[in-house]
């Protein structure tokens, strides 16, 4: 048993082991540093490597090596040191695409495996600034999925039916319920963008906190009514009263104006005032979790990424017991 418990050990060490030696690590960070200072192209980027490889103790005639390397593990928050062996991109980009059914092919998407099926394909792309995407494309010209920045990215138009049988089929989290809640949602020009290397992942949420601060801004107290929860189903009245973001977490104050009690489809007039505690079953406490987690859903779908874990809520009621 102890040899047993010592050979897992040594095997999850194994995987836990450092991708690159601490001078790669640092040569990595450096560069991030060197291509934050512009717009910087492949050519710029391959030439300002050669100058500088020999002060961090690499050979210059290991350049196309360790600019591949460098492109197709590139981390945003220049961590090198802490990427492991297991997390490094395999050169798929090299393989040649496998055939496959659709019906089969989410398997070889999660795995960043080309691939061709019919009318479908996934393959490994490469910017300007030499940075990999692998991308999955509906029609061979369509980008419907794709992995950069360690990230994976879903566009939010189907485009059409045949289309959305391609996404159905080929979505990375489709047997994984905490991929689909890390994945972005983005539209047909921010996934283009991405993948030409115009836009980061960070201009994307930066852009989609605006967004959302100006579309829920312009309904501030603007009275809006949803249907929520089903025993009992209830119509909820209310305003937006404040929005703001935190770093990437959105905040929402709301105001309950009212709240009425559903028969079916039409509202229960004899179930009594719920502002004034007349209204058997419907309680305070079940009316702020139902609009915790619809304006969760609502702010999400915005920001086309899940804040369910960020996001804070504030529900208020109407200080006016004598309404309705």
């Amino acid at each position: 048993m102890e040899y047993l418990i010592k050979k897992i050990l040594k095997e999850y060490e194994k995987e836990e082991e450092k991708a690159f030696p601490k001078n790669v690590s640092l040569f990595f960070k450096f560069l991030n540093g060197y291509r934050k200072g512009g717009n910087v192209t492949l050519n710029a980027l391959g030439n300002f490597m050669l100058s500088n490889m020999k002060t961090f103790g690499l050979k210059p005639q290991e350049y196309q090596h360790y600019l591949n390397l460098y492109t197709q593990n590139f981390r945003e928050d220049g961590q090198y040191i802490l990427t492991k062996k297991n997390e490094l991109n395999a050169e798929y980009n090299q393989s040649k695409p496998k055939r496959t059914s659709n019906s089969k092919a989410s398997d070889l998407v999660r795995d960043l495996q080309p691939f061709k099926g019919s009318n479908l394909e996934g393959k490994w792309k490469q910017d300007y600034k030499g940075d990999w995407a692998y991308v999955v494309y509906s029609w061979n010209w369509y980008p419907i999925y794709m992995y950069k920045y360690k990230k994976w990215f879903e566009v939010d138009n189907r485009y059409s039916s045949s289309t959305g049988k391609h996404m159905s089929a080929t979505s990375p989290g489709r047997y994984n319920s905490q991929l689909r809640k890390t994945m972005f949602i983005v539209s047909q020009d921010e996934i283009r963008n991405l993948l030409n290397g115009q836009q980061t992942s960070e201009n994307i949420i930066k852009n989609k906190n605006k967004k959302f601060i100006d579309i829920v801004g312009k309904e501030i107290h603007t009275l809006k009514q949803v249907r929520l929860g089903w025993d009992p189903r209830v119509r909820i009245s209310f305003n937006f009263m404040k929005v703001s973001m935190e770093e990437n977490d959105p905040r929402i104050d709301v105001e309950v104006i009212n709240v009425d009690k559903m028969d079916n489809n039409k509202i229960d007039r004899s179930s009594g005032n719920f502002l004034k505690g007349e209204m058997v079953g419907v309680s305070k406490e079940y009316i702020t979790d139902l609009m915790k987690e619809y304006i969760s859903r609502y702010s999400s779908s915005i920001l086309g990424r899940d804040v369910s874990n960020e996001i804070s809520v504030i529900v208020t009621y109407l200080d006016n017991p004598n309404i309705n």
